[in-house]
């Protein structure tokens, strides 16, 4: 969104590269008014796929947004969307039809929104709330539950039950749905038990109609949902997204989801989580974001004498390790996430005017990014003053060493072979050869490779290396526990 301002929502800047995207934030930030604005992105023919209840193949902008008489309607907005695309129209400057090109919405005050028939035509599909509400609390199948009927077989019947199957951990012997008018039912058969949705939980409701809009959708659709979670306790939600995946592969699917579920953003990767915030009556959107800051954030949960922010976990393993238990009690350490994350959050906390102390620490290897991360920061922060620089300075620190944390505990490890085997009951004569394959294995998969071959899980191989490391090699850390300690002691 370059001009104006939606529902809460102004200076929007985010993309969607992954192809299962969940947005977190506290409630009124503005994620749904985002999975609106994806709604609206796209076009579609009149024969398109359209949920059975809706007159249109596509949405516009009063499906989300409408006014009581009172309210005074939205004006003077602007909104670009980049959509990649293998069948632009070929133009002069633009003579190659597959790319990322750029449409434009706006809205003048007191006028309408544009040109929807330009829009790139794709089958859009907005999931909301009402997915979870039970048939035997809708009136429509209330009222007509003894006229659903038997249809043709669509096809995909046996791929959504297998897939809400695995979800529910149930064997579903058959499923398929009754329909009357615009309104269908599911039914599904257990063992000898058949049962309709009016004797379905919530979650199972939702999750028959989840997959069935995706296959009845067709290849290459965009589902877009509120509070993806909905209905599902822990364990149905990881399997959720773990089957969610797969079936998105096998359809091109792409996903757009709210959550306030960490499970959810614990099963998707860095680049597939957005935080959406209001900071001084401007939209925030942190990508790449830990769900344990995140969730941290949106539980306001405080820290204790110090908050550290690091970008991963194999950088708070070090730190916990590195560091006595007279400081841990004393401080918070928290994943971020990357290091233009940490960046991000050091602009936040600057124009909040956030008085707490606050620690970033980079990895090793962003000694010499240190100028792209500060100017990043900068741009973030937008109008900053002589003195920011200097600031951002004041809040910062690096892990020992020049390389990313993996491989500088890897390689300090080459220097106390014995000390390393003793803590893991390896064998020695072997020891070099497996640290030589982590280092082999490539950047931020070292541990993934030893973990293997000493037969320990990631973790626990993690936490057994960086404590020897520490151990054996005190003055390697020495300079960032001394930073934390004067902070301390400024602040005590």
């Amino acid at each position: 969104m370059t001009e104006g301002e939606l529902r809460g929502i102004n200076s929007l800047d985010i993309r969607f590269d992954f192809p299962i995207t969940a947005i977190a934030g506290k409630n009124g930030a503005g994620k749904s008014t985002i999975l609106a604005l994806a709604c609206c992105a796209y076009h579609n023919k009149k024969d398109g796929f359209k949920l059975p209840k809706r007159k249109l193949s596509y949405y516009t902008f009063s499906d989300f947004f409408f006014q009581h008489p009172e309210e005074v309607p939205p004006g003077g907005i602007e909104i670009k969307y980049g959509i990649a695309h293998d069948n632009w129209r070929k133009t002069e400057a633009s003579p190659n039809p597959v790319g990322i090109r750029y449409q434009r919405r706006w809205k003048s005050k007191g006028g309408k929104w544009n040109d929807y028939g330009d829009r790139v035509r794709k089958n859009v599909v907005f999931l909301g709330i009402e997915r979870i509400v039970p048939h035997s609390e809708r009136s429509q199948s209330r009222s007509y539950s003894r006229v659903f009927k038997d249809t043709k077989s669509k096809g995909w019947e046996d791929k959504v039950k297998d897939a809400v199957g695995y979800v529910l951990g149930k064997s579903y012997e058959n499923f398929r749905y009754l329909e009357h008018s615009r309104y269908n039912l599911p039914i599904v058969q257990v063992g000898a038990a058949i049962y309709s949705g009016f004797n379905m939980g919530a979650g199972e409701n939702a999750l028959f109609e989840i997959f069935s809009t995706i296959y009845s959708c067709g290849d290459g659709a965009l589902l877009v949902m509120d509070e993806v979670e909905l209905g599902l306790h822990a364990e149905a939600q990881r399997k959720f997204i773990h089957r969610l995946k797969e079936v998105c592969l096998e359809t091109n699917t792409q996903v757009i989801c709210t959550t306030h579920s960490k499970e959810i953003f614990d099963c998707l990767p860095y680049d597939a989580r957005f935080f959406v915030e209001c900071v001084n009556g401007k939209t925030k959107i942190t990508d790449s974001i830990s769900s344990e800051f995140a969730f941290s954030k949106m539980a306001a949960i405080a820290g204790k004498e110090l908050d550290i922010y690091v970008e991963d976990e194999v950088a708070k393993a070090l730190l916990q390790s590195a560091l006595p238990a007279t400081i841990r009690s004393r401080i918070t350490i928290t994943v971020i996430g990357s290091a233009t994350a940490l960046a991000r959050q050091l602009a936040a906390l600057y124009i909040r005017g956030e008085e707490r102390p606050v620690l970033a620490i980079f990895d090793g290897d962003q000694k010499s990014k240190e100028p792209e991360n500060l100017g990043h920061a900068k741009k973030m922060a937008e109008n900053v003053d002589e003195g920011f620089s200097e600031w951002f300075q004041a809040h910062i620190a690096y892990l020992p060493g020049e390389t990313w944390p993996e491989s500088w505990i890897v390689q300090k490890s080459t220097e106390f072979i014995e000390a390393i085997c003793k803590v893991t009951s390896a064998d020695q004569d072997v020891m070099a050869d497996v640290l030589e394959y982590g280092l082999q294995a490539g950047k931020h998969n070292e541990f993934f490779e030893i973990s293997k071959n000493l037969g320990l899980d990631r973790h626990t191989c993690l936490q057994l290396f960086t404590l020897c490391v520490c151990q054996n090699c005190p003055d390697e850390t020495s300079t960032i526990i001394s930073r934390i300690e004067d902070i301390l002691k400024q602040n005590g």
